[in-house]
Parts: C-alpha cells; sequence; structure tokens
C-alpha cells in the first residue's frame, strides 16, 4: 500500500524499490510467523509436522492473493481507489482466513463455543428480570447508536414520517387532528429546517372532512403521532440535528421492547438460552428492525403488540382476566394505528376467542378479552362518521365519496390484473429495492422454518398463516408498495412470523450444509446492514408506480465498473415484468432450495460444509466484485448532447444527493460537499472547458482530474471558465472514462438551496 502512493494517472506501473521491497517482505514474514506460532497452539500435537504444514498453510492460503496485487494495475483508475480495493483485499484475506482456522482447527472451535457457552451459562443463571432489562437496554443503546449515525449523516424526515409529525403537532398546539390550519402556517417547519429546507412546501396528504375545505384530515391515521407527544413536546426545546435526533428515535423504545418479546418467545418456544439469545441478537441488530427504530411509522409498535399478543395466547399458561383485559386493549389500539391492521385484528382477535372459550372462567375472561377491542370498533367507526359523514373506511383514502364515486372505485381495484397482484406478492420479499430476502438473507431460513413448523406442530403453523396472510392478501391484493422508507416495511408489522419460523429451523435442522449456509447469510445480513448504515440512502428505494428503475442502490453500490449486478437479481417494480428472466430463476432457486432441505437424504451432501475449496469460491466472488475492477459503476447515464458529433455521458450514481441536472449539461449543486463527475466519451478528449461559480456565494474550491490536482482557487459572486487537459482515460469497451472531483467549502452565508453552486461541463478538443 505505501508503494501505491507513488502511482498516479500518469504513472501506472509499480516501481521497484530495492529498500522498500525487502522491508515489506521482512514484516509480512514476521507477521506471518507470529501468527503461526498463535495458531499451532490450536494444533493437535498428535498431528505430524508435514499435517500441521499442511493445515497452516490452507489457513494462510488466502494471503497467496497478495501476489497478484500488481495485477490490479492494469484496471488502475486512481490511487484512492487502489488503497480503497487494497484495503479490501486485506478485510477479505483476514476473514477468510479466520474463517478457515475456525473450520480446520477443532480446539479453536471448542475453545470458542466453551467461552460462548460460559458467557451463555452465567447469563442465564441471572433473574429473569435482570436479564429482560439487560437486553432491552442493549438493544435500545444500539438503536439509538444507528439513530445518532443516520441523523450525522443528514437523515431527517421522508415519507409517511412528516406527515405523522405534523398531526402530532396539531394535538399538541389545537387539540385536533384538522390539519387546515397547519398545512396554511407551514408548521412542518416546527420539524423540519427552513434554512436547510427554503423552498420546502409539504404536499397535503390529507382528505376533506364532511365540513368542507377548511377541515383536511390526515390519511395516516393517529395512532403514531399520540405516541410521540411527549417527544414531540421535548423536541421543540432544541433546534437542528438535536431536534431530529429525539424525534427519529422516539420509537426506539417499541423496538427495544420487540426484541425482548422476541427473546421471550424463544425462551418459552425451545427453552434454549442459547437459541433465544441469537434470536434476539438477529431481530436487534439486522434489518428490517434495525432501521425501524429510528423512523416515525406504525409498523414496529404493532409488530411488538402482535407479538405480544400471540405469544401469549399460545402459551397454554393460564391467563388471568386481567391480563386478558390487557391484551385487549393492546388489540384495541390496532385500527388507530392504520386501516390495514383490522387484517391483523381479527385473526388475532378470532385466536382469542378460541384461546378463552375453552377456559373454564370463559365468560369472565371473554368478556375481559373482548369488550374493548369490541368498543374500540364502534368508535373508530363513529370518528369515521363525524369526520366524513360516512361509516365507510375507505373515506379515510379517498375523503367524502358519493355513491356513483364508491362504485367506480371498487370497479378500478377489481380491474387489477392478478399478474400485478401476484407480483406485488413476490415484491414484498424478493424485489432488490425493498424486498426482506435480499438486505436479510437469513430470513430466506425462515421458509425452511416452516417446513419444520408443519413437521412439528402444525396448530402453530396455521395460526401463523391465519395472522400473517390475510394481511399479505390485502396489501398485494390492493398492490400498494413502499414509498420512502427502509426496506421491508410492509413485513415488519408480521416479522416475528418469520423469526418465529427462524428459530424452528435453528431448533431443529442437524444438516452441516444448511448450518454453514445459514452462518453465511447471517454474515451477508450484518455486512449489508453495516453498509446501510455507512450509506443511508441507500435505504430509501420506492417501488411505487412512479418509480421504474430496478436497480437497487445498494447492488449497485456492490457493482463496479466491469460488472453490473443488479441485472441478475430480482425485481418487481410496477411495469411489465413478464420477461425478465431472474424473476423465474430466484423463485426457481428457492423452490428447489426448500424441496432439497424438506426430502434430501443424502448424508454425505447433508454433512458437508465449508471448505477451502468453496472459502475459495466465495473469496473470488468478493475480489471479482470489489478488489479487481475500478469501483465505480457506470450508472445510471445523463447523456448530454452538445452537438450531433459531440455528446458526454455522465454516470450519476456517486454524485449523490443535491445535484439537479439539466438537459444541457448544467449541474446545479445545493450541498457544501464533494462531488465525483464520472463521464464518459466515445472519442478520446485532451481537454474539457469548466464554467463554475456563483452569481451571489463564495467559495473555495480545488479540482482534481482522476487523481491529478489541477485547480485551486476562491471564486467570489462570479461564474469562472477553466481549460482543463486530460489526463489519459480509462478505456472500457468502446468508452474512454474520466473522473473530475470538485470540492468546496462555502465560505458566504446565502443558502444554497436557493443560490446554488453551478458548473457545466463542455468538451474540449479530441
Amino acid at each position: 500500500m505505501a508503494a501505491s502512493q507513488s502511482l498516479s494517472v500518469f504513472k501506472k506501473s509499480l516501481p521497484f524499490n530495492p529498500l522498500l521491497f525487502p522491508f515489506l517482505f521482512f514484516l509480512s514474514f514476521l507477521f506471518f510467523l507470529a501468527l503461526s506460532k498463535i495458531i499451532s497452539s490450536f494444533l493437535p500435537r498428535v498431528e505430524s509436522p508435514a499435517a500441521q504444514i499442511k493445515t497452516l498453510t490452507i489457513i494462510f492460503l488466502p494471503a497467496s492473493s497478495l501476489l497478484f496485487t500488481p495485477f490490479l494495475l492494469n484496471f488502475y483508475w486512481s490511487r484512492q481507489d487502489l488503497l480503497l480495493r487494497l484495503f479490501r483485499l486485506a478485510f477479505i484475506i483476514m476473514l477468510t482466513s479466520l474463517a478457515l482456522a475456525f473450520i480446520y482447527l477443532e480446539k479453536l472451535r471448542k475453545t470458542i463455543r466453551q467461552k460462548i457457552s460460559t458467557l451463555v451459562e452465567r447469563f442465564s443463571s441471572w433473574p429473569s428480570g435482570k436479564r429482560l432489562v439487560l437486553l432491552f437496554f442493549l438493544a435500545f443503546f444500539v438503536y439509538q447508536l444507528t439513530t445518532l449515525i443516520l441523523v450525522l449523516r443528514g437523515i431527517t424526515f421522508s415519507g409517511d414520517e412528516p406527515n405523522y409529525l405534523l398531526t402530532t403537532h396539531s394535538l399538541i398546539y389545537d387539540g385536533d387532528i384538522n390539519l387546515a390550519n397547519n398545512y396554511a402556517r407551514q408548521d412542518y417547519f416546527s420539524f423540519y429546517s427552513r434554512e436547510e429546507h427554503p423552498r420546502l412546501k409539504l404536499g397535503i396528504y390529507g382528505r376533506y372532512g364532511k365540513k368542507g375545505k377548511d377541515y383536511i384530515y390526515p390519511i395516516n391515521l393517529p395512532g403514531i403521532s399520540v405516541l410521540i407527544i411527549p417527544f414531540y413536546a421535548l423536541s421543540q426545546l432544541f433546534s437542528g440535528k438535536i431536534l431530529t435526533f429525539i424525534l427519529k428515535g422516539s420509537l426506539s423504545i417499541w423496538a427495544a421492547l420487540f426484541s425482548v418479546q422476541v427473546y421471550l418467545l424463544g425462551r418459552q418456544r425451545w427453552g434454549r438460552e442459547g437459541l433465544d439469545l441469537s434470536l434476539w441478537l438477529i431481530t436487534a441488530f439486522i434489518p428490517p428492525i434495525l432501521f425501524y427504530s429510528c423512523h416515525l411509522y406504525p409498523e414496529i409498535p404493532i409488530a411488538f403488540f402482535s407479538l405480544l399478543i400471540f405469544r401469549r395466547l399460545i402459551s397454554g399458561q393460564n391467563i388471568s382476566w386481567l391480563e386478558a383485559s390487557g391484551l385487549g386493549f393492546l388489540l384495541a389500539t390496532f385500527p388507530w394505528f392504520g386501516l390495514k391492521y383490522n387484517f391483523l385484528f381479527w385473526p388475532l382477535f378470532v385466536i382469542g376467542l378460541y384461546k378463552f372459550w375453552q377456559d373454564p372462567q370463559r365468560v369472565k375472561k371473554l368478556g375481559a378479552f373482548v369488550s374493548l377491542p369490541l368498543l374500540s370498533q364502534f368508535f373508530f367507526y363513529l370518528f369515521i362518521y363525524h369526520l366524513y359523514g360516512t361509516f365507510s373506511p375507505i373515506a379515510i383514502y379517498e375523503g367524502v365519496m358519493s355513491a356513483e364515486q364508491l362504485k367506480a372505485f371498487w370497479q378500478m381495484v377489481l380491474a387489477i390484473p392478478l399478474s400485478l397482484r401476484v407480483e406485488s406478492f413476490l415484491d414484498y420479499f424478493l424485489d432488490q429495492r425493498d424486498g426482506l430476502l435480499l438486505y436479510a438473507p437469513v430470513y430466506f431460513f425462515a421458509l425452511a422454518g416452516f417446513i419444520d413448523l408443519w413437521r412439528r406442530s402444525r396448530k402453530i403453523f396455521l395460526a401463523l398463516l391465519f395472522v400473517s396472510l390475510p394481511f399479505l392478501f390485502n396489501y398485494s391484493f390492493l398492490t400498494h408498495r413502499q414509498g420512502y422508507s427502509p426496506q421491508a416495511r410492509v413485513l415488519t408489522p408480521i416479522i416475528w412470523v418469520g423469526i418465529l419460523a427462524l428459530g424452528e429451523f435453528l431448533a431443529s435442522n442437524e444438516k452441516r450444509i444448511f448450518r454453514h449456509l445459514f452462518l453465511l447469510s447471517l454474515i451477508l445480513s450484518l455486512g449489508f446492514a453495516l453498509l446501510l448504515l455507512l450509506h443511508p440512502p441507500f435505504l430509501y428505494q420506492p417501488t411505487t408506480h412512479e418509480f421504474t428503475s430496478r436497480p437497487g442502490d445498494l447492488f449497485v453500490y456492490l457493482s463496479n465498473t466491469h460488472f453490473f449486478l443488479p441485472p441478475l437479481l430480482p425485481s418487481f417494480i410496477k411495469i411489465n415484468n413478464l420477461s425478465y428472466w431472474p424473476n423465474y430463476v430466484w423463485i426457481a432457486l428457492i423452490i428447489i432450495f426448500l424441496l432439497f432441505y424438506a426430502f434430501c437424504r443424502n448424508k454425505i451432501i447433508l454433512n458437508s460444509g465449508f471448505s477451502w475449496s468453496s472459502l475459495s469460491g466465495l473469496f473470488l466472488i468478493f475480489f471479482f466484485l470489489r478488489v479487481l475492477f475500478p469501483s465505480p459503476p457506470l450508472y445510471p447515464v445523463k447523456t448530454i448532447v452538445y452537438s450531433p458529433q459531440r455528446s458526454l455521458g455522465f454516470y450519476l450514481f456517486y454524485l449523490g444527493r443535491g445535484v439537479v441536472v439539466k438537459e444541457e449539461g448544467d449541474f446545479y449543486l445545493h450541498l457544501e460537499k464533494s462531488y465525483r463527475f464520472i463521464f464518459g466519451s466515445k472519442q478520446e478528449l485532451k481537454e474539457i472547458e469548466l464554467r463554475l461559480g456563483s452569481e451571489t456565494g463564495d467559495y473555495e474550491i480545488s479540482l482534481q482530474a482522476f487523481d491529478q490536482p489541477v485547480v485551486k482557487t476562491r471564486i467570489t459572486q462570479e461564474k469562472r471558465q477553466f481549460q482543463l487537459n486530460l489526463p489519459p482515460p480509462y478505456k472500457r469497451r468502446h468508452l474512454y472514462l474520466y473522473e473530475i472531483n470538485l470540492n468546496m467549502k462555502h465560505l458566504s452565508k446565502e443558502s444554497m438551496q436557493l443560490e446554488p453552486f453551478l458548473i457545466q461541463f463542455i468538451p474540449g478538443r479530441r
């Protein structure tokens, strides 16, 4: 890596340094010698020296890839890019060697397992209350830390969040949910910064009530808005990122409570402390719970309520009339969080009826359980009538409707093709933009867990389907898709169904190959969670009808200049998907996986697992995607035509937020940050002209072409022209690729949202 500092886009060969190379070789020798000594302590003493050398060779085999690092210079992009790829290589070498050590060193495996068992036994020896408190606060701390990271990286409120907050504002200051005056007064600037969002005008997301246009009621029902009232009141004492942090983290308490319920579910179902803690860890630290803990949506509270109700109803334990009343109270809140939650309300209500009907004190307990939910439903429909003058719940979404309008609405719904409903259902699980399984692959094994549930406890299996399928079918029947929210919003309220099935898989599986595949999926899930945390914009990948681009940003990021990953992944956006072949391949692979899990009896296959050959294959895949080729993906492309003979294609992925691109090639920059302009031409360019600046602002800027500094200056209330001599391009098939980096420091006080910085590219001589 030190030698890479002497490289540049002009000098792509690695110079031989007679002092540096022996020094690096000596350091590497000492490092691997010390590591060998450590590893040798875990080798069986009965093994022959030849066997020990063979084991050490296998463990250090990934390090041999360092011999091929000079070949990376054949795909040199810039010094920074090369260093990043070398860092990735070092990371995957370390990770693969650790995995090989764990596989081939039985003593190491035993030592690690003993340490884990000791910790689990010590934890299980604590009183139950102490364990629950610890798990709650650990999860709560992680969720607050996640919130802090997202806020510091510029995430504010998106999707439905501002609508819930505006309702909270109205509840506190007006004592109602009529938002007409709140929209008129722009009360949303109580939680948005007017300085950062000077042009913001929040669109009305509500419907007129029966009293006319002075009454606008929110489409999003007020359950969440009520829960965040104390946090909203507290946030108004602050401003900026502190205000955002308080509000964004206001529901993390419910996420932490949900994670504790998962632990209690495991303890109730299997009673194996290691398994129970594993489920808690999986729930707490991977999508979707990790990211919904710091967003303002009703999915997390509903997931907590529904899991608590379901867990107690299937526990087989005696439930007092007081607890039955408490469960009924939780169930009674469902319609107030959203009309869609009636499709969870009624299945849980029926399961409760079945549970308490079998109780000797059925009258008392049934009355305690059903009274509040039924009363809540009664008042809910009175509430609808009070707002809209009708008992039809459709009024929440469509407002006051005549009989003809209502008939037309249902005709429109019923006319939706079946294929779109099926695609919507599959989208929730498999779409590369917002599906659960591609962002948390560990849940693939929940599908296998349903097979184990069918074999071991059909009663619970059928109960889970009875609760979850009406909810999913309602969504897919109406072809609803999620907007600007983290992945798997539709599945989050019932994610506990998948968690229970996943726990059944972990409790039942004795096949080594599936155990190893599960560990791989867990590592991928944790890795994806980390990438989403480092790149928060990847969280927001809508699949509503106005979005017709298939690639998910996370998988664009995992691509490179020579290989684009998204065309291999499933996609169910709202366009014609019948000819998109990856959808069929992925569905077929899942079916094969489940059939193999259910029916394979070949002990040789089932007892196989990861070895040096399979790990080498995974290593090569990572090497191909993240190390061998330059990182910038050539997507999405914006073609700027300057003349019939001259055009440039700009690849916008690395530009990120805060950029508005005009058809004539003007880039308006609205944020003070660094910008990477990657563009291609069909002819090699020697020069490019840049016109940049602002008529009102004062900026200090520096420009780089690849890794070569070309301009460093100050621009004050003017637009200037620079003629840049371009370095040699990166050749990719028929394209000549270039990179211009702009680093800016905004020195004046005017808002870049209102007065953006302009940069324009004009190709010069060829």
